[in-house]
């Protein structure tokens, strides 16, 4: 029968065995580390399914993070592919080159399609910020600028129609951080002036969470253009009770 304890700092109930484990798991992660692995290696891994091998997950990480540039669509399409739907470690390191190398001019070509632009539009809602940030940061090397907009003002509307359900919940402060991201996005691609960019400022200038109206007014404060509709906005937010929100009225 294992040894149970309490650990002192949390009083967390653990085995002898999970310990052990947890060296083995640490071992055996840096062995892999250590391993030499070719590109037809690294792809072979990333070829693998995690969910009948789960324990491949942290190889998986430490291979994408081994991979030194991409040379065909094909690489693009495996690597976008662990963006999503993966375990956090994976989707981390994998946003993390899919920034490096979209700052890359030899493999950005790769990273140019409709299937990966969603992707990385998912990814800017991940739940973890430092994904989101690392994907928002090389949105602006995007190509088709306009297919990706009209997917993220989509996004904006099942965001908004999720906090209306989600009002009573605990869960609806955890959903206006994707709000948050999205404005984000907004903001590094400098949208146009339009309809669609008019309608989600004007809503998200009325929040009553003020992190959202200083997004906002982020955005309004990066546009290269103006409208009635944007004028009314920026008059709304210039007076707003929250500091932060109307600081970057000093900019317009």
């Amino acid at each position: 029968m294992p040894c149970l304890f309490l650990t002192p700092a949390y009083g967390i109930l653990v085995t002898m065995s999970d310990d052990i484990q947890i060296l083995k798991e640490i071992e055996n992660a840096a062995l892999l580390c250590e391993k030499d692995y070719t590109r037809d290696d690294i792809f072979c891994v990333l070829r693998f399914d995690s969910v009948s091998n789960p324990e491949i997950d942290i190889e998986k990480q430490i291979c994408i993070l081994k991979l030194d540039t991409i040379l065909t669509q094909e690489e693009a399409d495996l690597l976008a592919f662990h963006q999503t739907g993966q375990h956090g470690l994976i989707r981390e390191a994998c946003s993390q080159k899919i920034n490096e190398f979209m700052k890359n001019p030899l493999c950005l070509k790769f990273f140019q399609t409709k299937e990966i632009s969603l992707i990385l539009l998912k990814a800017v809602n991940d739940i973890n910020p430092n994904i989101c940030r690392t994907i928002i940061e090389v949105l602006p090397f995007i190509e088709d600028k306009d297919y990706f907009l009209h997917n993220l003002y989509e996004r904006f509307e099942e965001v908004f129609e999720e906090l209306e359900k989600l009002k009573r919940s605990n869960w609806y402060t955890k959903k206006l951080f994707n709000l948050y991201w999205c404005l984000e996005a907004l903001a590094v691609l400098q949208a146009p002036v339009n309809e669609r960019l008019e309608a989600v400022l004007e809503r998200c200038s009325r929040f009553r969470d003020y992190t959202i109206r200083e997004k906002t007014a982020m955005v309004i404060s990066l546009l290269q253009q103006s409208s009635p509709v944007i004028e009314s906005i920026k008059e709304i937010l210039k007076n707003d009770e929250n500091f932060y929100v109307k600081r970057y009225s000093s900019q317009w």
